[in-house]
């Protein structure tokens, strides 16, 4: 598809998605150099990381191999991974030739916050795409998000996690948020701003 301006879809809805993510939130940006090295926001009081992976409802958040395993090692603090997800699937891209055309058509679907041991697991049980110009990676659909958030029996048999361990909320229609024993639940729903939505 050859657009009119020159721009990368990916990254306008990556940056539409970390601009709304942050403000939901109350974040801060974290990952000035936009490196990947450490998550993109972190908590205003600097106990929690929150990496966002926007994609299409039908395509996936990617989670990188590198990136999960760097912010494993790396990151003390509490990590969380937003997934907010878009209605507009590859087969429309070519209707917005425009950088504003597509940031003016996109719309938060869903959202799913979850914290890191859930998307760990999630990477481990998947199996990985691979190819020489990018690193391993899985893909979070959000047919799979809504299963672990409503608690779906295979979905957690295939993550090896214990669910009572983990709580849900869900302050939105379009927000949903789990937390592993309830930590940090009431610090995230004080902070949503759903005016921003």
């Amino acid at each position: 598809m050859k657009y009119k301006e020159s721009f990368d879809p990916r990254e306008v809805v990556g940056k539409f998605f970390e601009e709304k993510v942050r403000k939901l939130f109350n974040l801060e940006w974290a990952d000035v150099r936009e490196l990947g090295h450490i998550p993109d926001f972190v908590s205003k009081d600097r106990t929690f990381f929150v990496e966002v992976k926007a994609a299409a409802y039908d395509n996936g958040g990617v989670i990188n191999m590198g990136q999960l395993r760097r912010f494993d090692r790396e990151i003390i603090a509490r990590r969380f991974y937003a997934f907010p997800y878009h209605s507009i699937n590859r087969g429309q891209a070519h209707l917005f030739p425009t950088k504003e055309a597509l940031e003016n058509a996109l719309d938060l679907r869903s959202l799913y916050l979850l914290p890191f041991s859930i998307v760990k697991a999630h990477f481990e049980e998947s199996w990985k795409i691979r190819n020489s110009k990018h690193d391993a990676y899985v893909q979070l659909r959000e047919s799979k998000a809504r299963k672990i958030f409503e608690k779906d029996s295979e979905a957690w048999n295939d993550l090896g996690l214990d669910p009572s361990q983990y709580k849900m909320a869900k302050p939105h229609e379009k927000i949903h948020i789990i937390t592993r024993n309830g930590y940090l639940e009431q610090q995230l729903l004080d902070s949503l701003h759903t005016e921003d939505i």
